[in-house]
């Protein structure tokens, strides 16, 4: 899987958190109300959910650009305390399992990668960066298994053919690594078309 690709979904993510912006105009009694409101949401459980939400979205943007300025380690340290704030969110575990593999800690990637298929088990996405990871330990076998399963849950997109691609030529076998960068490559040239 591309870093764009990740980069894409993460922003996705990312972007699809609305914010609620405060009319700037507001009457003195409505900004009363407001303060009062605010004051009583603040200590609402949905409240605090909206502020460690607010907090891990402003951490994974931080990782993002510490590992895009190839600082994994900053990104993983960032990472770890979006998710002490956010244990449940599946784009958490994604980044900081590329950030791992960036720094070499391909068992803690690992974990990170199957965390973010346990929250998400029908993202191909997932799967591609699993068998990324086994790649990087040398477990073609297994590597093999995610890139086809990805291929499964998204047959039409090229990048699980690319990556099974890359898990065959790791095992020494080039044709079917040629026939799936070939596949890969059609789906592109129809995806541009489009």
């Amino acid at each position: 899987m591309s870093a764009f690709i990740v980069q894409r979904k993460i922003s996705e993510a990312v972007c699809s958190r609305a914010r609620v912006d405060q009319a700037a105009h507001a009457s003195t009694a409505a900004l009363a109300c407001a303060v009062v409101l605010g004051a009583w949401m603040l200590g609402s459980p949905g409240a605090l959910q909206a502020q460690a939400t607010n907090a891990a979205d402003d951490l994974m943007l931080q990782a993002q650009s510490a590992l895009s300025a190839g600082r994994p380690d900053d990104a993983i340290s960032l990472l770890r305390k979006a998710i002490e704030k956010e244990p449940e969110r599946a784009e958490l575990y994604m980044l900081r399992s590329r950030a791992r593999d960036s720094s070499g800690k391909f068992e803690a990637a690992l974990q990170d990668a199957g965390k973010y298929i346990e929250l998400e088990p029908e993202d191909a996405y997932g799967y591609l960066n699993r068998a990324r990871v086994y790649l990087s330990l040398e477990k073609s076998t297994e590597a093999l298994q995610d890139a086809n399963k990805a291929i499964s849950l998204a047959p039409d997109d090229p990048d699980g053919y690319y990556r099974r691609a890359d898990v065959y030529s790791a095992m020494n076998r080039s044709a079917e690594a040629k026939a799936d960068e070939a596949k890969a490559d059609e789906l592109d040239k129809k995806a541009a078309a489009h």
